[in-house]
């Protein structure tokens, strides 16, 4: 049994999860090369074309021209992974 100061404000609630299912809505932005995808979502710190760039040339040198590979196996297995 619940007392008047424990019970749940249903309007409230309903705001809370609008509120939230807006904000995961939000417009983001996807870097997808061979099996490697990383996704941003933006905000005023960020620029976001200057944050691609600089990860994709920090891929190029590291990688080169394996970036661009595709392991079927590794894309079926990890395809799915979100971080």
């Amino acid at each position: 049994m619940t007392d008047s100061s424990s019970e749940v404000d249903i309007g409230d609630m309903a705001g809370q999860l609008m509120m939230a299912k807006m904000d995961a809505n939000k417009m983001t932005h996807l870097l997808r090369i061979g099996t490697f995808q990383l996704e941003v979502a933006p905000n005023e710190n960020i620029d976001v074309r200057e944050f691609f760039n600089e990860t994709l040339d920090k891929l190029i040198s590291a990688y080169g021209e394996k970036l661009l590979e595709i392991d079927i196996n590794t894309a079926t297995v990890h395809g799915n992974m979100h971080g």
